[in-house]
């Protein structure tokens, strides 16, 4: 089995290519569907969950891959100590109203905890990763740098959502 440097830097990769195909989907245009939940889907979502989870299937096929296009179309996977976790297009609401506020999130999940992911910011070719305990990064145009949690100011934290989250 892979070790978690190159189960992180797979997801990153998986995110990377999933980046592309949303934005060549959108400068060509989709349609939007509704779920059962009445939440939006497009073609991006699909298009980008079956290349993440194709990949991650074939490359750790050991890790069960748990992914939310599949399970809002009845595919359950069964309970596992570790496991993938994937939301191949979070934001697809802001996606289909034009905002670049959406993200490939892909994570790892070992023994009811995160142990490392990566999310990716297809508009801004941003792609963010870590490992829990070996730290984390930021990743631009090939350029990796380490990013830190800051110590939270006396006056409190800093709560960052998005307008629908």
């Amino acid at each position: 089995m892979m070790d978690d440097v190159s189960l992180l830097e797979c997801a990153a990769g998986l995110a990377t290519r999933a980046s592309a195909v949303i934005l060549e989907i959108r400068a060509r245009g989709f349609s939007v569907e509704r779920k059962e939940d009445r939440s939006v889907v497009t073609e991006a979502d699909h298009a980008a969950e079956a290349l993440i989870v194709a990949a991650l299937r074939a490359t750790t096929p050991a890790i069960p891959v748990i992914a939310e296009e599949e399970v809002a179309g009845g595919r359950i996977t069964a309970a596992s100590s570790l496991f993938w976790l994937v939301d191949p297009l979070d934001g697809t609401r802001e996606f289909t109203s034009g905002s670049d506020d959406f993200a490939v999130n892909i994570g790892l999940v070992r023994e009811g905890r995160v142990a490392l992911g990566v999310v990716a910011v297809p508009a801004t070719g941003e792609l963010f990763g870590g490992i829990v305990g070996q730290g984390a990064w930021k990743r631009v145009g090939g350029v990796q740098t380490a990013i830190h949690v800051r110590v939270p100011p006396a006056e409190g934290v800093t709560i960052v959502a998005s307008r629908h989250h």
